[in-house]
């Protein structure tokens, strides 16, 4: 059995906390429940934590996704627990520990309080609360749904991070190499190699090819390596402002789903991230047309914007939104069909939702087989530069045998 600190609150509004033994986390809300709690949040106890926690979060000042994700779910258990939205905003600002979190949720709670409803309230903050966020309370608001809004939007917050997550996680072993590898390469070329070269260049003889390469490679590094820092982070810069352009946004949008390897990656991204985020929308009662032009806004591709304005074009006509996404490069077959099965049976809204949960597991998938070809090429390579080093020193001090004495 596991050790859980959890917080809770009860029907009251006070604030409880407490340690529990069970096997796992749905043991541990099961548990809180039966003791007359509704639960806030859960951590698995492990040593320091509460320390580390702190020290972590006194050090990070902005307001991160995984704070929206955990504020919306337990703002989403207050409200199903009967609490009125400015109560439950009220236990929340005393709940974190986060300075600016603390700080953005007393505003809201202010504004709430003001006569302002709870979407205009979030406006206010667009880096935080991203549109489409907003557009779905202000449906909840005027359906009278709130509560399933914001557990909606949960579910959704949850999912996207998750697969961020364990995108993230599967990178960390590549680059993890990828940094050891280079900077092992770079001691064995500035520190290691000048000082056979002083050997070398005493004995006046003439070198093997492969040792003039590398010291030549050597003397280069040593010398210049401040302007290929300079280049790098120029080229860097550059680029990443060229792509900031609209020319420069519209052609790495088309770029990179032609990628030979990449591309699918991207593809099922964008399918994932569009079915995701309109199914959402849909579920929690935006018009179709509105929630259409809202996942235009939020996506963040060309490519992908200018299906959705057919999609939108053909919707308003009365035709549906199976067939612009079947005339598209980007939806695969089986996203199409099963978006037709979703329009002939009026479940629009649940369909998208499996094609998002089918395309993370694909994103996932392709994901790993990416990183399952790319780390045995990078420890190749990785092997033929310090293997060309060897062999080059090695071919040097042979040739010392040579030498007359």
């Amino acid at each position: 059995m596991d050790t859980f600190n959890y917080e809770a609150t009860t029907r009251d509004g006070n604030i409880v906390t407490g340690t529990i033994n069970v096997m796992d986390e749905r043991s541990a809300i099961d548990r809180i429940q039966e003791m007359g709690y509704y639960p806030l949040k859960i951590n698995k106890a492990v040593e320091r934590e509460g320390l580390l926690s702190r020290i972590m979060s006194s050090v990070k000042g902005r307001v991160s996704e995984k704070d929206i994700m955990s504020f919306t779910y337990q703002l989403g258990v207050l409200l199903d627990a009967g609490f009125t939205l400015d109560r439950s905003l009220s236990i929340l600002s005393d709940l974190t520990e986060k300075k600016k979190l603390k700080e953005l949720l007393k505003e809201l709670l202010s504004q709430v309080r003001g006569g302002k409803s709870f979407s205009e309230a979030l406006l206010k903050f667009p880096s935080v609360f991203p549109l489409f966020y907003v557009n779905m309370i202000k449906a909840g608001e005027a359906g009278g749904f709130i509560e399933d809004t914001i557990s909606r939007m949960a579910v959704y917050l949850e999912n996207s991070q998750a697969l961020k997550d364990d995108v993230r996680s599967a990178l960390i072993y590549p680059v993890l190499l990828s940094c050891v590898g280079g900077a092992a390469v770079i001691i064995l070329l500035t520190f290691v190699v000048p000082q056979f070269s002083k050997i070398f260049t005493d004995m006046g003889e003439t070198l093997p090819l492969p040792t003039l390469i590398l010291l030549g490679v050597s003397n280069a590094l040593i010398k210049t390596w401040w302007i290929l820092l300079l280049l790098i982070a120029g080229g860097y810069f550059m680029i990443r402002r060229y792509i900031r352009t609209d020319r420069g946004r519209t052609f790495w949008d088309k770029l990179k789903f032609r990628l030979p390897v990449f591309g699918k990656l991207f593809k099922e991204a964008a399918v994932s991230r569009f079915a995701r985020t309109f199914g959402t929308l849909l579920g929690s009662g935006v018009p179709i047309l509105n929630a259409l032009q809202i996942v235009k806004g939020t996506l963040g591709s060309e490519k992908i914007a200018e299906i959705i304005s057919s999609v939108r074009e053909a919707t308003r006509k009365g035709r549906g939104i199976a067939e612009p996404l079947r005339n598209s490069e980007i939806f695969p077959p089986i996203a199409v069909h099963m978006v037709t099965v979703g329009e002939e049976t009026g479940r629009l809204d649940e369909m998208l939702v499996k094609i998002a949960d089918r395309f993370d597991t694909e994103v996932r998938i392709t994901v790993k087989r990416l990183l399952s070809l790319l780390e045995p090429v990078l420890i190749l390579i990785m092997g033929i530069m310090v293997g060309f080093i060897v062999i080059a020193m090695l071919t040097a001090i042979f040739s010392i045998n040579e030498l007359p004495f």
